[in-house]
């Protein structure tokens, strides 16, 4: 098992309800075995945010990897220690 400590914004935050945590993955986990993994722990709701009905992700979503932006199609395999920001679109008057 593997560290990846994990930063949540707006939308994302507020359904996690946390703005960070900590997580323990497998070994030869990808970023998006990762994020599939997510709403198992934070929540349907916290799914919602990121995937649409049909199980696609919304690319309306950043993802940060090490302070460096990736898309969801990308091949990166996780390792201990990484970080992950997940930023949701901010909307507002």
């Amino acid at each position: 098992m593997i560290s990846i400590k994990l930063k949540f914004t707006a939308q994302l935050k507020d359904r996690a309800g946390v703005d960070s945590d900590v997580i323990l993955i497998n070994e030869k986990d990808t970023l998006q075995d990762l994020l599939r993994e997510l709403p198992k722990t934070f929540g349907s709701d916290f799914g919602a945010v990121l995937f649409d009905q049909n199980g696609v992700y919304r690319h309306s979503n950043l993802i940060v990897v090490n302070q460096n932006q990736v898309e969801y199609g990308d091949n990166i395999l996780m390792e201990d220690g990484m970080e992950i920001m997940l930023m949701s679109p901010i909307s507002g008057g």
